[in-house]
């Protein structure tokens, strides 16, 4: 025979689980944020720049300050046709140094003379451009400014070339923080399931045992 089964209902005592560490905003992170607002917002300026040549715009890099606080050096500035007999005083346009340089300008109309011909001044000029423009060889007028996206073209054109590498290095780390972040994450520890947290869990209150079991008799004696 087996002895009489007892029921426990003593409350055991609760063995508290591991404790899970808080995790504070690791440097590492704050990093990783910072990378990731930078290459969007540089992804947004350089998208501002090129989508409007799909509807007809052309993007110039400002090269020199004489528009400036308008347009500094390193802007990005869209332009569109236009035809001559819209120009007016004004208006911001883009056309060939009539000097006979191989570069293009971009200055302010300023007038008329008894020709036809533009008056030019870059707002940062104390004077009007000594040499008039023929209205017909306005390439265009300037509609939208990007602040700062053509400075990689702007250093390279003015030989700054140890701004370029900062740059370069500066994009080569946001790539090598993005790679390590990704695989920190995909290697790191993971967390619990659901097969730990049971493991984990304490005992129920109840409890079954046996007690005051009597030995086995031997077979053949009573």
């Amino acid at each position: 025979m087996t002895g009489p089964a007892v029921i426990d209902s003593t409350p055991r005592s609760r063995v508290p689980g591991p404790a899970v560490p808080e995790r504070g905003l690791r440097p590492a992170a704050v990093l990783r944020v910072v990378v990731a607002a930078v290459l969007v917002t540089v992804a947004g300026l350089v998208f501002l720049a090129l989508a409007p040549r799909l509807v007809g715009f052309q993007g110039h890099v400002v090269v020199s300050g004489s528009m400036e606080p308008r347009l500094s050096p390193g802007d990005v500035v869209l332009t569109r046709p236009v035809l001559p007999q819209d120009l007016q005083p004004g208006q911001v346009l883009l056309f060939p140094d009539p000097e006979g340089t191989d570069r293009l300008l971009l200055h302010r109309l300023v007038s008329f003379d008894e020709r036809g011909d533009l008056i030019t001044r870059g707002d940062a000029n104390q004077s009007n451009d000594s040499t008039h423009v023929p209205a017909s060889s306005v390439i265009g007028e300037a509609q939208l400014r990007v602040p700062h996206v053509g400075l990689p073209a702007y250093w390279r054109l003015t030989g700054q070339w140890g701004h370029l590498g900062g740059l370069a290095a500066l994009l080569a780390a946001a790539a090598v923080s993005t790679v390590s972040g990704t695989g920190s994450r995909v290697r790191g520890p993971r967390g619990l399931t659901s097969a730990d947290r049971l493991a984990a869990a304490p005992a129920p209150d109840h409890v079954v045992r046996r007690v005051g079991l009597p030995p086995v008799p031997l077979a053949g004696r009573h």
